[in-house]
């Protein structure tokens, strides 16, 4: 099989099995919360690259504990609050809203320069295409919120 065709259905299939587990978080959260579920996704992925270690006679040692140890913790608090806004939003809204986690990154990065006084070393086409980007994706996707799904669709950053 040539490496190209062989790279494409990875990512289909990565991208089937990431919007089968998205659908599942989803009938999920209607029965359990967002920490059991991150718990159960992580006992299942844990329990399943244990195994592969094992069967390939490998280690799971790290020279570097503490860096996989601080991105332990930033990955575990972004699923578990990826899979509240699952829980709260309607599926398709909650996809749209992480799939545009990059438009979101630059617009903080862009807002923390103006706090800290560096606005003259922002681009303003980087402005205006960051907010072409945002508003492109709200008119083509129109994800709906109700008032009470505030909570759930705010940006990581922005949560209290």
């Amino acid at each position: 099989m040539k490496p190209q065709l062989q790279a494409s259905l990875l990512m289909m299939g990565s991208s089937f099995l990431f919007a089968l587990m998205g659908v599942c978080v989803k009938l999920a959260s209607a029965r359990y919360g967002a920490g059991e579920i991150v718990f159960y996704r992580g006992l299942v992925g844990a329990l399943f690259i244990g195994g592969l270690v094992f069967w390939r006679g490998g280690q799971l040692g790290t020279r570097y504990p503490t860096m996989h140890l601080g991105r332990s913790i930033v990955g575990v608090g972004a699923m578990a609050l990826w899979f509240y806004a699952i829980g709260q939003l309607p599926l398709a809204t909650a996809i749209t809203l992480n799939y545009m986690s990059s438009i979101w990154m630059a617009l903080f990065l862009i807002g923390g320069a103006v706090l800290v006084g560096a606005s003259d070393r922002v681009d303003m086409r980087l402005v205006a295409t960051v907010l072409a980007g945002f508003v492109g994706v709200a008119l083509v996707l129109r994800p709906s919120l109700s008032h009470d799904q505030w909570p759930g669709a705010l940006p990581k950053g922005a949560r209290g």
